[in-house]
């Protein structure tokens, strides 16, 4: 099963395009996050949103938001103008939880998949990215 979680911070606003099919609304945005350890580099990630979750990060994500995206990852091989291959990782979003929304004076957090997130997430909270498992191998058996 292909499951990710991410916390990131939105580095572009996201943008809508269309399929030529049937109009199904598309929604890109590029993504910062950081990696486990403060020495780790902060990474780009390209989100992709569909239908009304692309509707939904259209009309309620800016730039430098803090949110938790859950979705799909895969990876693309894109061949860069010197003809070289490169693999660029794309997660698919199925649900973004706002954790920092740029109007401080909304008291509600919104979660962009239709419903409402009933939990209060406060503007200064943030998740604990530190592995889940220690890094020394404690297991008594």
């Amino acid at each position: 099963m292909n499951h990710c979680l991410i916390q990131a911070v939105i580095n572009s606003a996201p943008e809508m395009r269309y399929t030529k099919e049937n109009q199904t609304p598309i929604a890109e945005m590029i993504v910062n996050f950081k990696g486990l350890r403060s020495e780790d580099p902060t990474r780009e990630l390209k989100i992709i949103g569909w239908g009304n979750i692309a509707q939904g990060m259209v009309d309620e994500l800016k730039e430098g938001q803090n949110i938790v995206i859950e979705g799909r990852l895969k990876m693309n091989s894109v061949t860069r103008k010197d003809g070289t291959k490169e693999k660029q990782p794309e997660l698919t979003a199925s649900k973004i939880h706002q954790i920092s929304p740029v109007d401080v004076n909304k008291s509600d957090q919104k979660e962009i998949d239709g419903s409402i997130d009933k939990k209060e997430i406060s503007k200064n909270s943030s998740w604990n990215s530190s592995p889940l498992v220690p890094e020394v191998d404690e297991i008594p058996f």
